[in-house]
């Protein structure tokens, strides 16, 4: 009996072994499954991470090549303003040169022109002045007549020399008339032959302060036309005379420099 109790606890206890080894080889297996059911899952949501990552990079570098990109644009828009506002500013420049150049132009052109004309008076005065009959005085040139015509035929002479009959402004002017003359009466410009009475110069200005005798002008005899020093009297001595009567005449041309 003892044997056989024996060999009963030896199997109960044998069983225990038994079933107590296989306790932490079924946990063993348990964590080993679950160990291996768990890893693949950290991988994906690793690879999950870095994609994410990747894609916030790219994302921020899209982000910073499209401010890039708009900041150059807006300043290459901003400076393209300014180059339009610089090239309407030297157009505007420009065709002001062009109008100031232009204005240059017609003003040198005119200068020349102007010059020429001098030049051309200055050469005609000289030869005036050299020619036998020609005096100056103030700032005109005379011409004196040795012939004596009718004050039409006297004017006519004067006009083909450039001048007019004599127009005697003032009391030098007069006093030079008088040594000219040479002691005989001379055709001067004064006339009223377009309206009686009242006396003009061959300008058509007025005679306001003439030298007139006294007495005169009397219109006898249809006396239209102005003599001084008629009969070698001193001045005062203008006479109104008929135009078709003959006498020397002065011839004025005025200077003008």
């Amino acid at each position: 009996m003892h044997s056989s109790s024996v060999n009963l606890k030896d199997k109960q206890n044998l069983h225990e072994d038994i079933y107590t080894s296989d306790v932490p080889e079924t946990q063993m297996a348990r964590s080993n499954k679950t160990t291996l059911t768990l890893e693949p899952s950290s991988a994906g949501h690793r690879c999950y991470r870095l994609v994410m990552v990747i894609l916030l990079m790219l994302v921020v570098l899209l982000l910073s090549v499209v401010v890039t990109l708009w900041v150059n644009f807006n300043n290459m828009s901003v400076a393209r303003g300014r180059l339009e506002i610089s090239y309407n500013n030297m157009t505007i420049e420009r065709d002001s040169l062009k109008k100031s150049y232009k204005t240059v132009t017609e003003e040198r052109d005119q200068f020349q022109a102007k010059s020429d004309e001098l030049q051309e008076m200055l050469s005609q005065l000289k030869n005036d002045i050299n020619t036998p009959g020609w005096r100056y005085f103030s700032s005109s040139i005379y011409y004196i007549s040795t012939e004596k015509k009718s004050w039409s035929e006297s004017r006519q002479n004067c006009k083909a020399k450039g001048a007019d009959l004599v127009i005697i402004n003032n009391r030098d002017e007069q006093d030079i008339v008088e040594v000219w003359r040479r002691g005989e009466g001379a055709w001067i410009g004064a006339n009223d032959r377009n309206n009686e009475g009242i006396w003009k110069w061959v300008d058509g200005t007025a005679v306001s302060d003439g030298f007139w005798s006294s007495g005169e002008p009397n219109n006898k005899g249809e006396e239209d036309c102005a003599v001084s020093g008629y009969r070698s009297e001193p001045v005062p001595n203008w006479v109104d005379i008929s135009c078709d009567s003959q006498y020397i005449w002065i011839c004025e041309k005025n200077i003008h420099i």
